[in-house]
């Protein structure tokens, strides 16, 4: 979170010792100004520095439950076939890419357009697999797509193991898309299956479904991240079909729409808690960690979460979007990019959690109303920056000014 301002810090150190070190180790006096300089920084900024530290630890963290990485069959990855990036475009795409001799099928509810056992590295850059515009029947069955990369592009990194974008149709079933930023990404795309794939170790989300409607995903494996969702529309983020076949971490994610009066018998060792339009409900003394975000409720009023544990998720530790009227309580949530994010969240009650080594403890983003009490030491409505970048600036500009001046007594001298 704090990076750069931590790397402005070592370099101004560094050249504050050079100057004074180098010319004027000779003289005690200077050298003690160099201490108190030194000091005076590293003690202004050592909420930054600690922050930091600590933030970046907490998400490099390994758990012995989750180290046993997914075992990728290698002998077969050897028969199958090494291939570029894919990207196919529109209905007319597939045609032209089965006439190249890339697939087979006829692109229909029967004989699908199928791509196969393939092995797709991205190197660090692009989608392995983008779909685009497409409304035939395909399948992607039984690839290796890895090391995507990319640049940060709203509302998510689209760089991905497999991208469909404005797609119907499609059936993703048996792929391994891990090490990527993220490993299977839908925008725009509704009425596709996504069926027993294996994402491991990617930077933002395993699966990820944006404004996109009634997709289903089952039988997924997910380990150290999980499944994300975006949009505005309470009934497309509650129309898919996601099951506890999928683990996150090996514990099932626990998804549930349009329902009332949840239980914590419901969320029986979650790896992943979503809720789409539900009330009334009582999410307590789960413990998930190394996942994308531990709780999300989307469209969701008038529910509890209480007492939780949500520890070590790259991203957020609850989250809140368009949830009104919720009570927050008693959870630790520490080690994440934020502890508790609210977004277009109005009127809930924040108490009494444990938010440490979060890039920002708590989050608001278009709220009003939300009531904060007893989180420790957390700035709210703002990111936690004791010193925030123009106030790091200015310091930084005094100090060069106070390093001049005392440089110019010191060859009057």
């Amino acid at each position: 979170m704090y990076k750069k301002e931590s790397n402005l810090i070592i370099n101004y150190l560094q050249i504050i010792s050079y100057y004074y070190g180098e010319n004027n180790m000779k003289s005690s006096v200077n050298s003690k100004i160099i201490i108190l300089i030194a000091l005076g920084i590293l003690f202004a900024f050592s909420p930054i520095i600690t922050s930091n530290f600590i933030f970046n630890a907490g998400n490099n963290k390994t758990s012995s439950e989750y180290d046993d990485d997914i075992t990728i069959d290698y002998e077969n990855l050897k028969i199958s076939a090494t291939s570029g990036k894919i990207h196919i475009d529109g209905n007319s795409g597939w045609v032209a890419f089965k006439n190249a001799g890339k697939c087979t099928g006829e692109g229909t509810y029967s004989d699908p357009y199928i791509i196969e056992d393939l092995v797709i590295n991205s190197e660090g850059w692009g989608s392995c697999i983008l779909i685009e515009n497409s409304d035939v029947y395909f399948k992607i069955e039984n690839c290796f797509v890895y090391s995507s990369g990319g640049v940060y592009r709203e509302p998510v990194e689209t760089y991905t193991g497999i991208e469909l974008s404005n797609v119907n149709n499609a059936l993703i079933i048996s792929n391994n898309c891990s090490s990527n930023v993220v490993g299977i990404f839908l925008a725009y795309s509704d009425n596709n299956t996504i069926s027993g794939n294996i994402a491991y170790n990617n930077n933002r989300y395993g699966i990820y479904l944006s404004y996109s409607n009634k997709n289903t995903i089952s039988g997924n494996i997910m380990n150290k991240c999980g499944l994300g969702l975006y949009g505005s529309d309470i009934k497309e983020l509650s129309s898919h079909n996601i099951d506890t076949t999928n683990l996150v971490n090996g514990k099932p994610l626990y998804y549930y729409s349009n329902e009332v009066n949840l239980e914590p018998n419901n969320f029986t060792n979650a790896g992943q808690v979503i809720l789409a339009n539900c009330t009334d409900s009582l999410i307590s003394n789960v413990n998930i960690s190394y996942c994308t975000t531990g709780i999300s409720l989307f469209y969701c009023n008038t529910n509890t979460i209480s007492g939780n544990t949500v520890n070590s998720n790259s991203h957020y530790g609850i989250y809140l979007s368009y949830s009104d009227y919720n009570s927050i309580s008693g959870n630790t949530a520490n080690n994440n990019f934020n502890g508790i994010d609210l977004y277009y969240s109005d009127y809930n009650s924040i108490s009494g959690n444990i938010l440490i080594g979060n890039g920002d403890c708590i989050w608001e983003r278009e709220c009003q109303g939300n009531e904060f009490s007893d989180n420790g030491s957390c700035t709210y409505g703002q990111a936690d920056d004791i010193i925030p970048g123009y106030n790091l600036f200015f310091l930084l500009g005094i100090l060069s000014v106070i390093a001049i001046i005392l440089s110019k007594k010191v060859k009057k001298s």
